[in-house]
């Protein structure tokens, strides 16, 4: 297995084993603590079932953690996992983590506790700073298109910390 794909592989992994948004040696909550949290809560039980080069297929199966009072996985927690999954298959590539800057995502069918699905990334194309990945997200079971999604995320650049952001 290609360097890059070990990569993804251990950050979706670590992201799954983060427990707790509280820094044990600070009681200030840092965002990307809460963030880490958030994306452990939403994305914990992901199962890679292939990584190659721009693709990533995982599964998922609901649990009740994440569904609304009538059953049905909540869109936020789709959001997340879909974030995630789209980060790693940028990783695949070789790729620094971006932040997304347009994303798009349609809801075609509901989904319920305990519902098995499969999600696959691919990713699009690289310009510039920019890269674009499509994910279809299907029910394992009925083989029913769930939700399509379009991600474009851009390289993030340092910030030097000496210097003001603004120049106004």
């Amino acid at each position: 297995m290609e360097e890059p794909c070990k990569r993804a592989i251990q950050w979706l992994e670590s992201l799954q084993n983060t427990a707790t948004p509280a820094s044990e040696t600070s009681s200030v909550l840092d965002l990307s603590d809460i963030h880490r949290f958030y994306a452990s809560f939403s994305g914990r039980g992901t199962q890679i079932q292939q990584i190659t080069q721009g693709r990533l297929i995982c599964t998922f199966t609901i649990p009740s953690r994440l569904v609304d009072e009538s059953g049905h996985w909540r869109a936020p927690a789709l959001i997340t996992l879909v974030d995630m999954i789209c980060a790693a298959a940028i990783m695949t590539c070789g790729l620094t983590l971006k932040a997304s800057v347009d994303y798009n995502i349609s809801y075609i069918s509901p989904v319920k506790v305990q519902d098995e699905i499969e999600i696959d990334a691919r990713v699009l194309g690289h310009k510039g700073g920019l890269s674009t990945v499509v994910v279809e997200l299907r029910n394992k079971g009925t083989g029913e298109l769930v939700a399509l999604a379009r991600q474009s995320m851009h390289k993030t650049r340092a910030l030097d910390h000496r210097t003001s952001l603004s120049k106004i």
